[in-house]
């Protein structure tokens, strides 16, 4: 535990964080997300397997939509993410409520699921067709992006290093962009912050370096496992992991121009959907993630702050509350750096995070919050529901310490990153929309 709080830290006082952690590998133990693994609808979602292609009549996906992975809804729900029919539902007929341990966030309307009833919160997903970007009609903006970059050692060989100018400074960041990148086709975006002492090489090449545990590498775990598991879902993304600045990397003040500075160079550039635009991070790239989404709502759709905490990042920024965003956050139970509450009186750390956004987004909030136990070697994760339409909020607690790539199925203990229980949950939270 003292091992962990000091390699991992940046929510304590005080304390730092190990070196980036990378990619995580699509076959977690732990089940699925919101809409359940196995749901009375059976395996494909009612919007069917889409009959128009990628760059559907409607929008990205075809006419007929995506097939959903769970039940009745899907994680897309009838009618597609986006195609002719428009996004009808994130989480689908069955919506997004109750707690399951342990075999993942199973919804309501899924015979198979551990707890949880029908629910309320099922989204209405994006609402409709992508956003596409001006770098769609940018035929030479992959080139002009990318001149002048550096491949990354033991990195991805999609994975570039590159420079922006922001806020007066050269500042260096990775990006990963699909080898069969297609210039007319609206990609999500998703921001990768790496913790103190961390790095975007250690981010983008899946380095774990408290104990340097099996399957940590580019191929499993880079971008703390998203990018593996949008490969696994034949969904791919594009990925920006900045490179902060001393051993505590983000500054608020500072890093908010540079996200803003990046996704104007991506937009202006590379074909990507403005309306699916993420972010995630671990202990200190998760409070940048969570300062991120308390400010930058009408830029973000998501954010997956893995150990957060609302304290102690320079320049700490207030609610906005501008708008929603849909937000899931993970805290282990005996995490001592970033712990699930840090202080009640101060409304201080990880379940405060969450707490914030149920409010903003119009959430049903439960008189207590259903966690899991430390001991239990399970995680629980609780779907708040009543949430505006698309704007779900999720929170998974889990039995372990200060980690974002936990092995929590019941029997295992440590971490992997093939087996870490988060990078499915992660994008299946994103995919939804």
């Amino acid at each position: 535990m003292g091992a962990l709080a000091l390699l991992f830290g940046g929510c304590g006082a005080g304390q730092g964080s190990g070196p980036s952690t990378g990619s995580g590998g699509t076959p977690a133990t732990g089940g699925s997300s919101s809409g359940g693994q196995v749901g009375s609808g059976g395996s494909t979602a009612t919007g069917g397997s889409g009959t128009g292609g990628t760059p559907g009549s409607g929008g990205v996906t075809g006419s007929g939509g995506k097939g959903g992975t769970p039940g009745t809804g899907g994680t897309i729900g009838s009618g597609g993410s986006s195609g002719s029919g428009g996004g009808a539902g994130a989480h689908g007929a069955g919506g997004s409520a109750g707690a399951t341990a342990s075999g993942g966030t199973t919804g309501g309307g899924g015979s198979g699921a551990d707890n949880g009833s029908a629910g309320s919160s099922g989204g209405a997903g994006n609402g409709g067709a992508a956003r596409p970007s001006a770098g769609c009609s940018n035929a030479q903006g992959l080139k002009t992006i990318t001149t002048g970059g550096m491949s990354v050692a033991s990195g991805l060989p999609t994975s570039t290093r590159l420079k922006i100018t922001s806020g007066g400074s050269s500042r260096e960041y990775i990006i990963d962009i699909p080898a069969d990148y297609n210039p007319t086709h609206p990609y999500r975006l998703i921001f990768s912050w790496h913790q103190a002492y961390g790095s975007d090489t250690g981010n983008a090449i899946g380095q774990y370096p408290a104990f340097q545990g099996p399957n940590f590498d580019a191929k499993d775990y880079a971008f703390f496992g998203l990018r593996r598991a949008a490969t696994a879902a034949n969904d791919t993304a594009i990925f920006v992991a900045p490179q902060g600045i001393s051993n505590f990397p983000w500054d608020f003040k500072r890093d908010s121009v540079l996200f803003d500075d990046l996704l104007a160079l991506v937009d202006a550039n590379l074909c990507i959907d403005d309306s699916r635009v993420f972010s995630t991070g671990f202990s200190f790239g998760a409070m940048m993630s969570y300062a991120l989404s308390i400010t930058r709502q009408t830029k973000l759709r998501g954010v997956v702050a893995m150990a957060a905490a609302n304290y102690n990042l320079p320049n700490e920024p207030t609610d906005t509350n501008v708008a929603p965003v849909a937000y899931m956050g993970t805290t282990g139970m005996s995490d001592g750096t970033c712990p699930w509450v840090g202080s009640d009186s101060a409304k201080q750390g990880g379940k405060y995070c969450v707490l914030a956004h149920a409010q903003d987004n119009g959430c049903t909030i439960p008189s207590s919050i259903p966690t899991t136990t430390a001991g239990s070697k399970k995680y629980l994760c609780y779907d708040f529901t009543g949430c505006k339409a698309g704007y779900p909020v999720k929170v998974c607690t889990f039995d372990g310490a200060h980690t974002p790539s936990s092995v929590d199925d019941g029997t295992s203990s440590g971490d992997d990153g093939l087996k870490a229980f988060i990078p499915p949950l992660a994008w299946q939270f994103m995919a939804q929309f």
